[in-house]
């Protein structure tokens, strides 16, 4: 499988015989342009997402005509887990829900909690199941924040945790901390320099592993 982070929560991954699925993609220049990653113009077969904010849920015509995938069910072979969970809160009161998405591709199983607001309860985690990928919000104001991340990863567990969410010069004013608060944190991470990386289940490692990927889509 390859994963191409493309920006903020957004991710492309891709199967071995072709299947393309967009992960959370953003509307170009939401919140009065406080989103100026460039627009994700190719064809998919599959759209994810985990809620409806203009951050995480927009179909550019380019795309096609991608099967839509909110929630649990199989799409075009594709078995998906949905988990409601607390959307995250900067002042703390309720801000409703959003659906985390578990699936599998390639036999390599993939999660992305959207705006996750807390780590997971015992009972969630039962529910999710294994995880081999990761891919982890670290920004806070919206999502957890650098601490809780680490806290997330250390019981979940997962081969793979990819940062996402985060403070970027093409996300400005939405109160982000930055991707190196969280690295401080973990201490022992991969930089790639690539926006790309491609998993087998025979090359994901045997303990986690911190992969940040550049983000394609802003530069």
């Amino acid at each position: 499988m390859k994963i191409t982070f493309i920006g903020h929560a957004c991710f492309l991954c891709e199967s071995e015989q072709g299947l393309r699925i967009l992960l959370d993609p953003y509307k170009p220049f939401a919140f009065d342009g406080r989103i100026s990653l460039t627009p994700f113009a190719e064809r998919v077969d599959i759209v994810a997402s985990t809620h409806n904010h203009l951050d995480h849920f927009y179909i550019d015509r380019r795309m096609g005509t991608p099967v839509i995938v909110k929630g649990s069910g199989t799409f075009l072979g594709v078995k998906f887990k949905g988990l409601r969970l607390p959307h995250g809160s900067e002042t703390g009161k309720d801000a409703g829900f959003v659906t985390g998405l578990k699936f599998e591709l390639d036999n390599i199983s993939v999660f992305h909690p959207g705006d996750l607001g807390r780590v997971l309860t015992e009972d969630e985690m039962r529910s999710l199941g294994n995880v081999d990928i990761l891919l982890v919000p670290v920004g806070g104001t919206f999502t957890i924040g650098p601490s809780e991340a680490v806290e997330l990863i250390s019981i979940l567990k997962p081969k793979v945790a990819i940062p996402m969410h985060y403070y970027m010069e093409k996300v400005v004013d939405l109160r982000l901390r930055p991707l190196s608060d969280f690295l401080a944190l973990v201490g022992t991470y991969e930089k790639l320099g690539s926006h790309t990386v491609v998993f087998t289940p025979q090359s994901l490692p045997q303990a986690t592993k911190i992969v940040v990927l550049e983000p394609k889509n802003a530069f």
